[in-house]
């Protein structure tokens, strides 16, 4: 793999690699920009096989994090820590103290927050070496658990496409099949039902699905490989990336096809193909930007309500940003990404003038 290739693709500044035997930590951080504030750095914890892949993962999970901050408006910049290991393996207190030492040498240029794989008690392990770190509970002094509000984010971001096709908002009666139902998922899943939406669900992990049932006993579930030939409204990606492949595409039988995960689709010219379909494609970084809008305002000192009301904001953003790309004709990922580009762009050139 050529590194700065793909840090070239995706205009990433820096690649950082941290090592520490004694705690099996090891660890990849990506700094896509610091253009518009500190990095924000999604933390997960996943075994891969392929350290190639674990580096690419972490650069393009980083610059679109830029991107969901830049489509916000947040005075944030865009990062990634992937630690590799199996997480039933590598994780103790200490392992996450050391990262927080490496972490707190950058002097507040990142700040973490947890994804997969990553606890509360987690962040407060790592709080013990480091002040920058964002999302601990809130008798800790933090704002709480980042994936409510990501899943607030997805759940706007649907309205805003329902809209587009149906003029209606409302999500009653709508039918959603969720892909992943973990630490963002189930919370998906529960606003939908608060909504009146009808819903269907799979996991890898059986006993995901039985949590989700015994809470819920109309949610219907059915097994990984049919959630694609559900018949449904939205198709909602929870899971991991690159979750949509060509032969997918032949299988989907829904309207919208939207979620969490940063790259829903294995190749980006495949929202071609489910243009051609009718679906609507909605990228994750266009809706799943309520851990950064939760995080950024954690750091500035701002409770909770304005998180709320930000949050509704990814409603407008999202449909303005459907529309734009009707009127251009083109896929709603380029519009996106040159919508967030462009900020970053305005944003560096004024800074230059305070030099």
């Amino acid at each position: 793999m050529d590194i700065f290739a793909g840090m070239n693709e995706t205009a990433s500044k820096e690649v950082i690699f941290f090592n520490e035997p004694s705690v099996s930590l090891k660890a990849i951080v990506a700094i896509n920009n610091v253009t518009l504030g500190p990095s924000i750095c999604s933390c997960r914890v996943f075994d891969y096989q392929d350290l190639e892949q674990a580096i690419s993962d972490a650069i393009n999970e980083a610059a679109f994090n830029a991107y969901s901050a830049a489509l916000m408006s947040h005075d944030v910049g865009g990062g990634c820590v992937i630690l590799l290991g199996d997480q039933g393996d590598v994780k103790s207190e200490m392992y996450f103290r050391s990262l927080g030492a490496f972490v707190d040498k950058f002097n507040g240029r990142i700040l973490l927050t947890g994804e997969s794989g990553i606890s509360a008690e987690d962040l407060l392990s790592m709080k013990k070496e480091t002040a920058h770190v964002l999302g601990l509970p809130e008798m800790y002094g933090g704002s709480g658990d980042t994936s409510l509000s990501t899943a607030r984010g997805i759940i706007w971001g649907i309205k805003a496409a329902i809209k587009d096709l149906t003029g209606e908002i409302s999500l009653k009666g709508v039918k959603v099949a969720v892909q992943g139902v973990g630490r963002v998922g189930r919370w998906i899943v529960e606003e939908l039902i608060n909504e009146g939406a009808e819903v269907v669900v799979t996991d890898l992990v059986y006993d995901k699905i039985k949590d989700i049932q015994d809470k819920y006993s109309g949610v219907a579930a059915v097994k990984p490989a049919e959630i694609f030939k559900t018949d449904c409204d939205v198709f909602c990606s929870s899971s991991f990336s690159h979750a949509i492949t060509g032969e997918h595409i032949d299988l989907l039988k829904c309207k919208i096809v939207t979620g969490s995960v940063n790259r829903i689709l294995a190749d980006d010219k495949l929202c071609d193909r489910l243009t051609e379909k009718h679906i609507l494609f909605v990228p994750g970084f266009v809706v799943n930007s309520g851990e950064i809008i939760q995080v950024s305002n954690e750091l500035a000192g701002y409770g909770r309500e304005k998180t709320e009301k930000e949050i509704k904001d990814i409603y407008f953003n999202t449909l303005n940003i459907i529309q734009m790309a009707k009127e251009q004709k083109s896929c709603i990922t380029g519009i996106a990404l040159s919508l967030a580009q462009d900020y970053l762009a305005g944003v560096a050139k004024l800074k230059m003038l305070k030099c």
